[in-house]
């Protein structure tokens, strides 16, 4: 019996010992293969992933030469500690190494190598995107020190400008972010930050076996998720017509050494920007040498500012289109009332009593207060919507501005005589040059933009901008109106003015106080501008030039920004080879390059024969509105450069009599240009009809007409000769 337990005891302690064992065996399995976190930390002893970084998309212009792109780098980071604990000599052998490498002072290299509390030390911006070879050479250094474990490469992209600061504003610039292989190049300006999404591409994951010092183990790595390159962006920039903007800017800096200034170039049929510079102007390549304030601005899109004179194109189309005024009624100029506040011309006495249309040619403050009263204030406001003055225009460019407008609700009438000859408003260069690309183009607002197209790696167009009609502003009938006054308008004094010779060229030029803090404005301080295009009756170019306080210069757009946009019409007229008015040529611009000049003599006072001799001897034809009497007037004006061959018009006293008549001269054969400033030469209103050259006149030459009569004028294109 006593064996019989004794033998049941121990199965009983076998059998304990076994369900112990199984328990134990199966929960070491269950542990092993069911627990998530220990299977993870397993995994994660021997498997590694590491982030690949895209290369960032290249940015070209209109045709197609790159502006930005990137280029593999290294990040460098050093141990400090393992370099301190090296000693003094090879401390004192590494920052001199460091600074003769990247180009940093050598105190400084020291300083940075010598900072406690420090582990790891990425010194921005020398050892960040160093190049291959400057990268292999630190490299180098430290391997010869006994230091290569104290420093640690990191392979990223360095963006390139290969033009500098060519088109800055436009381009924008690229900040780095991040760490290591984590670390990116994100956008922060300019089309790198407004296309930021395109540009970046898309970060890729590899796997790998590593050893148990984090080595990879050779021939396991695997790709978990494919790199995608960035994007290449295209924009309508052409570099050609960006240089001359440039150069303009350039010449702008030299002479009257303004606080900014901008000049935008764009096709007024589509709203494409063919050109935008901007000063100050800065390097992408290294931006951070320069203030935010410059970083941050782009003075062609980014500020308002009063815009004077150009404004008017505003005003008048909408009394126009309203059918609130007629261009050849009347008003005493010089000075207006408004509410016994005197409101004067900018020449402070006027040109006595003259019509609508001569308010525009001359810019008569006066004549835009009667033209806006005879508006209203809920019309003027109509037009100013529908020219889009009074919200961004949508330019694919970040940091746009918008206007500053009085609430029509509480305009008071100074405020609102102001308000029509562009002072105690502000609007932004961009939507002055969106305004008046509705005039160019017979009436259609656009959107202006400077992407044409997105490409992926893979050749697929991803985006591609079509010309976005906003709306329309006025018929095509009121835009003709403008467009000819306009004309009109810069062909009053060539000699100063955008004039182009060969050319009709619309445009305003803008000479706007600046307000300053507190009310009212600052003395002797002028925003002058000029906007225009050409050829004015089939636009291929539109132009806007502002130049914020200029020195040393009469403070008029007339004389500060006219001649900028007349250099930059001029020549990219000649590079984009459109010939001039009524020219057909095989290669216009070799013409335009080989045409000789000459300067228009003044001949005031001579008698028509004497006159005439002068300009002949000068290399001019001439043509004289009267055969007798002294010469009081001539066009061009004295002193222009113009084509030798050129006709000079002469009028003479017994042309302008003092009885307040002129007697009319013979325009037939003329061109448009030419039949505009002799009539404007005589103090005549002249009603073009049609397009081309002279072929008719209302009022028959040598008949006389009181002074500012109107004489319409048909053109027709000259008949083409077999």
């Amino acid at each position: 019996m006593k064996n019989g337990r004794t033998v049941i005891r121990a199965y009983l302690i076998r059998g304990s010992f076994i369900a112990l064992f199984m328990v134990v065996l199966g929960r070491v399995g269950y542990v092993q293969s069911q627990d998530a976190f220990l299977r993870g930390k397993e995994q994660r002893q021997w498997l590694n992933e590491e982030t690949l970084m895209p290369m960032r998309g290249p940015i070209y212009d209109a045709n197609g030469d790159k502006l930005a792109f990137s280029m593999p780098a290294y990040d460098l980071d050093l141990y400090l500690p393992g370099i301190q604990a090296a000693g003094g000599k090879k401390l004192q052998a590494a920052a001199d190494g460091l600074a003769s490498i990247t180009g940093a002072p050598p105190s400084f290299m020291m300083q940075q190598l010598s900072r406690s509390q420090v582990p790891w030390l990425r010194q921005y911006p020398y050892m960040v995107h160093m190049p291959l070879a400057a990268a292999e050479r630190v490299l180098a250094l430290f391997n010869r020190l006994g230091l290569a474990n104290d420093i640690n490469p990191y392979k990223t992209y360095t963006r390139v400008y290969p033009d500098g600061s060519f088109a800055a504003h436009v381009v924008g610039f690229v900040a780095h972010t991040g760490a290591g292989t984590a670390g990116a190049e994100t956008g922060a300006a300019g089309i790198e930050l407004q296309y930021n999404h395109y540009l970046a591409g898309t970060p890729g994951q590899v796997q790998f076996m590593q050893d148990n010092l984090g080595n990879p183990l050779p021939f396991r790595t695997v790709v978990t998720k494919p790199v995608q390159n960035g994007d290449s962006v295209y924009l309508t920039i052409d570099a050609a017509i960006q240089h001359y903007a440039e150069e303009a800017l350039a010449n702008i800096q030299r002479r009257f050494t303004p606080a900014h200034a901008a000049i935008m170039v764009a096709d007024p049929n589509t709203g494409a920007i063919l050109a935008m510079a901007a000063l100050p102007n800065f390097n992408p390549g290294q931006y951070w040498t320069y203030p935010a304030a410059t970083l941050d601005t782009n003075w062609a899109i980014s500020d308002p500012f009063e815009p004077g004179s150009t404004f008017k194109v505003v005003t008048l189309t909408g009394a126009l289109a309203s059918h609130s005024i007629k261009l050849n009624q009347t008003y005493m100029s010089g000075v207006d009332y408004v509410n016994g506040v005197p409101i004067r011309d900018w020449n402070l006495w006027g040109w006595g009593r003259i019509t609508y249309r001569m308010a525009m040619i001359y810019s008569s403050n006066t004549g835009f207060i009667h033209i806006g009263q005879a508006e209203g204030v809920h019309t003027l406001y109509k037009y100013i919507h529908l020219f889009g003055m009074d919200r961004p225009t949508g330019i694919d460019l970040p940091g746009e501005g918008t206007s500053l407008l009085f609430n029509p609700q509480h305009l008071n009438p100074v405020d609102f005589a102001t308000m029509t000859f562009g002072q105690g408003l502000a609007v932004t260069p961009i939507q002055q040059l969106a305004e008046v690309g509705a005039v160019a183009n017979g009436g259609h607002l656009m959107t202006p933009y400077i992407v044409q197209k997105v490409v992926a790696p893979d050749g697929r167009i991803v985006y591609y901008r079509q010309p976005h009609i906003v709306r329309r502003v006025a018929p095509v009938s009121i835009m003709n109106e403008m467009t000819n006054i306009m004309v009109q308008d810069v062909n009053q004094d060539p000699a100063l003015m955008a004039y182009v010779p060969g050319y009709n060229v619309a445009g305003k030029t803008g000479t706007a106080q600046i307000p300053k803090p507190g009310g009212g404005y600052a003395p002797h301080k002028y925003n002058l501008s000029f906007v225009g295009f050409v050829p004015a009756h089939h636009p291929a170019l539109e132009i806007f030039v502002t130049v914020n306080e200029p020195h040393n210069a009469i403070q008029y757009g007339n004389d500060v920004a006219s001649p900028a946009a007349k250099f930059v019409l001029q020549k990219s007229l000649s590079y984009l080879r459109i010939p001039p008015h009524g020219r057909a040529q095989a290669n216009p611009a070799a013409s335009l390059a080989t045409a000789a000049y000459t300067t228009i003599p003044d001949v005031r006072g001579l008698s028509v024969k004497s006159a005439a001799q002068a300009l002949r001897r000068a290399g001019l034809s001439v043509r004289a509105i009267d055969a007798t009497g002294t010469v009081v007037r001539e066009w061009p004006q004295p002193g222009a450069q113009v084509v030798s061959g050129t006709e000079v018009v002469i009028a003479t006293s017994a042309s302008m009599s003092l009885s307040g008549k002129v007697r009319i001269p013979n325009l037939r054969g003329m061109s448009m240009i030419e039949a505009v400033s002799v009539c404007s030469l005589l103090g005549l209103q002249i009603d073009p009809k049609g397009d081309g050259y002279v072929v008719g006149q209302s009022i028959p030459s040598g008949q006389e007409a009181p002074l500012g009569a109107t004489v319409t004028v048909r053109f027709a294109p000259r008949p083409a000769v077999n």
